[in-house]
């Protein structure tokens, strides 16, 4: 069984640079937070500027 790789873009809270980021499934619903929630499945991203933010995937 091959697993697909789905990416969607995100846009950074702080300065709009959209970054292209992996994803679970082409079907999930994505949430941009500028902080770290203290649970769910989220990854950690930072655009280019510096500016790290989390996406959690609903």
């Amino acid at each position: 069984m091959t697993q697909l790789t789905e990416t969607q873009d995100v846009a950074c809270p702080k300065c709009a640079e959209t970054i292209s980021i992996t994803v679970p499934g082409a079907d999930v619903e994505l949430k941009v937070s500028p902080y770290v929630a203290a649970f769910g499945e989220y990854t950690k991203v930072e655009c280019t500027n510096e500016h790290p933010f989390w996406v959690y995937y609903c």
